[in-house]
Order: C-alpha cells, then sequence, then structure tokens
C-alpha cells in the first residue's frame, strides 16, 4: 500500500461522507479538510475512485509520498506508522 494526501481545492468536496465509506481506517482526516489515505494502487486510479479525476466530485489535488517531518497530533504519527509512509 501507498500512502497519498488528498487536497480538496474548493470546500471539501464531500470527502468527510466519501472517504470513510471507501476506506474505513485507511484513511485519516486532517484538521484542514485534507486526507490521508493508504490505497494500493497510483495517484490515478484514486483519484478516479474518488471522482475527481472526470469531476464527478469537485477539486482536489491527489499527492503520494514516501517521506515526511513536522509537527502533528499523536493520532496523526500514529496512522502514518501504522499505514504506511517511509
Amino acid at each position: 500500500m501507498s500512502t497519498f494526501i488528498v487536497i480538496p481545492t474548493i470546500g471539501n468536496s464531500g470527502f468527510d461522507e466519501i472517504m470513510p465509506e471507501k476506506f474505513g481506517n485507511d484513511s485519516l482526516r486532517l484538521p484542514h479538510g485534507e486526507w490521508l489515505v493508504s490505497y494500493d494502487g497510483v495517484t490515478k486510479q484514486l483519484s478516479d475512485e474518488l471522482g475527481i479525476s472526470e469531476n464527478e466530485s469537485s477539486s482536489a489535488l491527489v499527492l503520494n509520498f514516501s517521506g515526511y517531518w513536522g509537527r502533528s497530533t499523536a493520532d496523526v504519527w500514529e496512522w502514518i506508522k501504522e499505514h504506511g509512509a517511509v
């Protein structure tokens, strides 16, 4: 599985309902509406699955990442440790 961040560019694009339904514990909402997602595919596939590619949902960026650093709450670091990014 790879680790992605989905960044809505217009509001939350309905992701507050979509992500838990599609990905359950393999997704985590960040404080400003971004989502971490553990997904077995590539960025285009995740974008397609979320309806972003064909503009079925609103606009968002889908980024794959493997490195990270910063400050956040313990739940974010625990989720990253459990779901992927090295």
